[in-house]
């Protein structure tokens, strides 16, 4: 190779998963200390430089490569590291040595899911159930018995490895010598001499060369990419975020215009990382588990960059409802320089494959970030808000967080969540009470939110409706056994009315059933209450479930009763 000095110039595609391979090979690159291998590493809006001879670059390359591979696509969960179920033959040391198995896991795994290849050597066994080796190793078969005896460990494949383990080792090619273009980069559009098939390794949404050609068979040769944006490609776990559940994926890519802005982050993102025993996750949670479709986990993983990245202290020196929000974090986190979104990447298992399903930039961070601080600053608290948007009533784990992931949609278009609320508060208290003020707080302070620009008068009509609701709950709130189900069922009743006249009916008859002192405001906003009639009565019906819950706890019986 040359020893001139020559720049190799890693370009910012415009493309999401393309850019955080980018910023993620920069600074897995950085932590390398290139300085100390002659190489010099720099970093613009425009992509990423790499200085150096070509025998330097090119060691740089792989060394970062090797380095990636070991952290990312060949990860060991704890119980892996403990049993240490894999073994090779160290011919230098005349010895067997453990390792534990390992497998990519989150992107990773999304990435390249073919079988591990042995890191030097192999010899292939004669037998494999009897441990027989060939002729040059037969001295190794009683060493090899005890060793597994010892160890109580089996034969796993049909070779034994050679001088080190086995390993994922998604294939590269680094070519940094100049050489004459044999054609054009089908993703970042440049000429370069070194060019391969393009495949779900490169980006995973896109199908591989059979693929194109089953689908269309006049299409010619299939497109093909430069070496540098199928290296790069490999790169985009270390920023990345991952949550996998029953076979679904759920990853984040924090993205920006500016790749300046995305490195000036990184380090903020990387705080909420952590390691999960077990691989499903690479961050912490904040708002508990059991979160399983793609929305509810979005609002999940918002809320821990809120409570994690955007607070003056620690998460650990917060207390659970004051997380401390710092306003001037978030605007340099999101705002300052470019503004910054999430891009979602949510896959289903379908086989061995997995099937995208949804892309979605997100750019309402601020929305939300802001969402929480009220939220929180105003006592409500959204761990239990959404404890209790669980359906435990259903019988498939499935299916018990439905409704709350339809809820979480709906707050992340900032869209009405009300009737959502309603059906959902009067399903799980069918057979039981159950405790909602959380939910009914949140909603209540949600709705007149999304409505304090675009319509003023109508927070005067909610706040009409969850003062008749609060009457009505007390009014039929029970003094003994018969009477609550009494009440209940004259509640059941009143959220039956399909018509503002059928519900009118029903509140006069519940005024004079009761006693209830009905306010007056009702019958004054009579225009607007007939043509806001659905959403007045889900207000009305939640906030009068809410008290009648409260007046009917236990413990507020036993406090009536002494």
């Amino acid at each position: 190779m040359s020893n001139t000095v020559r720049e190799i110039r890693f370009p910012k595609i415009g493309h999401f998963w393309i850019d955080s391979g980018l910023l993620g090979f920069y600074e897995l690159a950085c932590m390398g200390q290139p300085e100390k291998t002659n190489v010099g590493i720099s970093l613009d809006d425009e992509g990423v430089t790499v200085r150096g001879t070509e025998e330097n670059v090119s060691a740089f390359l792989n060394a970062t490569y090797s380095t990636l591979l070991q952290r990312y696509y060949n990860t060991s969960s704890e119980k892996q590291e403990q049993e240490k179920a894999g073994f090779y033959y160290d011919s230098k040391q005349d010895r067997f040595i453990r390792f534990p198995r390992a497998k990519p896991t989150g992107i990773a795994g999304l990435i390249f899911n073919k079988a591990p290849r042995p890191t030097q050597g192999q010899i292939k066994y004669v037998d494999k159930k009897k441990g027989t080796l060939p002729a040059d190793y037969t001295h190794l078969e009683e060493r090899l018995g005890e060793f597994l005896e010892q160890n109580k460990l089996k034969i796993g494949g049909a070779n034994l490895l050679l001088d080190g383990p086995n390993a994922y080792q998604p294939k590269v090619t680094i070519s940094p010598k100049e050489r004459k273009p044999k054609g054009h980069c089908f993703l970042c559009g440049n000429p370069s001499h070194a060019l391969t098939e393009i495949g779900s390794t490169i980006f995973p949404m896109i199908s591989g060369a059979s693929g194109a050609l089953t689908f269309n068979s006049e299409c010619g040769k299939p497109a093909r990419v430069c070496w540098k944006c199928d290296y790069i490609g490999k790169f985009v776990p270390v920023p990345g975020f991952y949550v996998t559940d029953g076979g679904a994926s759920h990853m984040y890519f924090p993205y920006s215009t500016s790749l300046e802005k995305m490195h000036e982050t990184f380090g903020s993102f990387e705080s909420i990382k952590t390691r999960d025993p077990y691989l499903l996750r690479n961050f912490d949670t904040d708002l508990g588990g059991y979160f399983k479709k793609p929305y509810e986990q979005l609002f999940s993983f918002l809320y821990s960059v809120y409570r994690r990245v955007l607070s003056k202290t620690g998460p650990d020196d917060q207390e659970e409802d004051t997380p401390d929000f710092d306003f001037e974090k978030m605007c340099n986190l999101v705002l300052s320089r470019a503004p910054l979104e999430i891009f979602i990447l949510y896959t289903e298992a379908l086989g061995d494959t997995q099937m995208g399903k949804m892309i979605w930039p997100f750019r309402e961070s601020v929305y939300m970030f802001r969402l929480f601080e009220y939220m929180e600053s105003h006592g409500i608290p959204l761990r239990q808000m959404m404890q209790i948007l669980v359906d435990s009533n259903q019988d498939k784990d499935e299916n018990k967080t439905l409704m709350r992931n339809r809820i979480c949609e709906r707050i992340l278009l900032r869209q009405s969540t009300v009737d959502l609320v309603e059906q959902h508060v009067f399903r799980i208290n069918t057979s039981k009470v159950q405790y909602i003020k959380p939910v009914h707080d949140f909603v209540i302070a949600y709705e007149k939110i999304l409505i304090q620009e675009k319509d003023p008068m109508k927070q005067e009509l909610i706040d009409t409706a969850v003062s008749l609701g609060k009457t009505i709950g007390m009014a039929i709130s029970p003094k003994s056994g018969r009477e609550r189900k009494q009440g209940k069922g004259d509640l059941f009743r009143l959220r039956k009315a399909r018509r503002p006249e059928d519900f009118l009916n029903e509140v006069n008859r519940i005024q004079m059933k009761y006693g209830a002192s009905v306010t007056a405001d009702l019958y004054k906003n009579g225009e607007a209450f007939g043509q806001n009639f659905q959403e007045f009565k889900q207000f009305c019906m939640i906030a009068a479930l809410n008290t009648y819950n409260f007046m009917n706890q236990p413990d507020k019986e036993q406090q009536d009763a002494s």
